[in-house]
């Protein structure tokens, strides 16, 4: 099925992907001595920016120097990977759920799980929207813009008397969300080559982690300090939301300035450096983006079957989400914690979320095996569910942060996304996709864990175990698809021999990752 849209696109098996053809119009052989160029499928117009940029720097077209390359990595992960690592963490309403939202805000019943899940109601709202604004203004400021904001609004939450008031400022935090992950995707294609980009996506993902076990620590102070003093002006929730809100909106000011829109507006490289951090993309087969915005493949984004493998696992692998987000701290307090020690207890599950995520995507970089490597990790997430769902205290307690591991899935999914998605437009749309799909799961989450079945709620425990389940079949089938189309690409190629041309700075027509033949997809 996932090469029926490219056949229905490109021709029959024999014309498949509007290869260079030895046969004329009649079907007549043509001479095989003859150069033969590579026929892409039209761009119609709006190459990428990188065609402009090359024009103004000379193309080198040959290696470069291992040296150059590494110092020129160095410098981009000096400037680069401190900015995108500085993750939004989205857990601030856990925290709160244990140091007095409830009860201040007069929360009952399922209540707190609508306020978990509007969150993502927003978020879905914006999704198509922010498609368009990504490419209409510049990339880092628009990014900035909807982190200053994201970080003013969670300050707000402290303000929030009510039910009501909870669900608009998560409401509208969602909407601001919406740009962040399919911004960052599109920051690490820009900056690097497909071997780079696995790993890269580990370190900033791994960040979550990292504020994971900030923020527990965070708030066990907050929770044993500020909690236990019935004189304190502000109650422990309040000061987590205000302290991360005000954190974060500073993060976006620094954003706005230091981050440049792409490699082109970057003011810590020069001419020289633009052109060979060029050459180092080449191969990538994506250029650094265009502004135009084209229909054609927004159309073949959503009829290409790896769009929706991508997207299965993006939902289906977010619906157990919660208990990382929403629901931790009450699921270990339900293992039979007190309300302080669980903020301390869920601080190793990003201390296991850092060491899995940076372990398995330098393996995959090294390896050039993102997807062995990644169902590697889902092996101890399965085995860590059915500890939750079987067992109480440590036992559960153990099963809860090998679960830590499964995000490496969502991590390769956007590395995917980010090396084997090619064309501006539908890179967007894929990653649109599947932050749709991110906020459905999402949605769905905290909806599991209904009241009725506290403190264990072992419904939704059972139903993770099914679910890790399919989504390292998922990862499966997505290899099996691309290793058959670069075979099918590479075998097609292979026919044409020694007369094989390739179109001069292809690379750099804003060509689709169907439309170009070239393009080899990382497993």
């Amino acid at each position: 099925m996932a090469d029926i849209a490219e056949k229905e696109k490109y021709g029959s098996e024999n014309e498949w992907e509007q290869k260079p053809s030895r046969f004329g119009p009649d079907s007549e052989p043509v001479d095989k001595s003859a150069p033969i160029t590579t026929q892409h499928a039209p761009s119609k117009g709006g190459a990428d920016a990188a065609l402009e940029l090359l024009r103004e720097t000379g193309s080198l077209h040959q290696p470069l120097d291992p040296d150059v390359n590494r110092r020129l990595v160095r410098r981009i992960d000096t400037h680069i990977m401190p900015l995108i690592c500085i993750y939004i963490d989205k857990t601030a309403i856990s925290y709160a759920s244990v140091t007095g939202i409830t009860e201040s805000t007069g929360l009952k019943g399922n209540e707190f799980n609508w306020v978990a899940s509007i969150f993502f109601f927003g978020q879905l709202a914006f999704e198509f929207p922010t498609i368009r604004l990504i490419q209409l203004f510049p990339l880092a400021k628009y990014t900035s813009v909807n982190v200053i904001l994201w970080g003013a609004t969670l300050a707000c939450l402290a303000a929030c008397k009510n039910y009501a008031g909870l669900l608009a400022c998560r409401f509208f935090l969602g909407i601001l969300e919406a740009a962040i992950v399919p911004a960052w995707v599109l920051f690490t294609s820009q900056w690097y080559t497909k071997e780079e980009q696995a790993f890269r996506v580990g370190i900033w993902f791994s960040t979550c982690g990292a504020a994971q076990m900030f923020g527990g620590f965070f708030a066990y102070g907050v929770a044993t300090r500020v909690g236990k003093d019935p004189n304190a002006a502000l109650e422990g929730w309040q000061i987590i939301f205000l302290f991360l809100g005000l954190f974060t909106a500073v993060i976006g000011v620094a954003f706005w300035f230091v981050m440049p829109d792409s490699p082109a507006d970057a003011r810590f490289l020069d001419k020289e450096q633009k052109g060979l951090h060029l050459e180092r993309i080449r191969h990538n087969e994506q250029g650094i983006g265009s502004k135009t915005f084209k229909w054609d493949q927004i159309k073949e984004a959503l009829t290409d079957t790896m769009t929706w493998l991508h997207a299965f696992w993006v939902f289906a692998g977010n619906v157990p989400n919660s208990i990382a987000t929403s629901f931790g701290n009450i699921l270990v307090r339900g293992m039979g914690y007190t309300n302080e020690e669980s903020l301390l207890l869920v601080t190793p599950l990003g201390a296991w979320e850092i060491v899995a995520l940076i372990g398995l995507t330098y393996g995959a970089m090294k390896t050039r095996q993102r997807l062995y490597f990644c169902i590697a990790g889902h092996i101890p997430a399965i085995v860590g569910a059915v500890l939750m769902a079987t067992t109480e205290r440590v036992p559960a307690l153990v099963g809860y942060y090998a679960t830590g591991g499964v995000p490496i899935g969502w991590t390769t999914i956007l590395g995917l996304q980010s090396s084997n998605v090619a064309g501006s437009t539908k890179k967007v749309t894929v990653a649109c996709v599947g932050a749709v799909a991110y906020t459905v799961g999402n949605i769905i989450s905290p909806q599991t864990f209904q009241a009725r079945d506290a403190p264990r709620y072992l419904p939704a425990k059972v139903a993770i175990c099914i679910i890790y389940l399919l989504i390292t079949l998922d990862l499966v089938v997505m290899r099996w698809v691309l290793v058959r189309r670069n075979s099918r690409r590479d075998r097609d190629r292979a026919a044409c021999g020694v007369a094989y041309r390739v179109e001069e700075n292809h690379e750099f027509l804003d060509l689709t990752d169907l439309q170009n033949r070239e393009f080899r997809y990382e497993v």
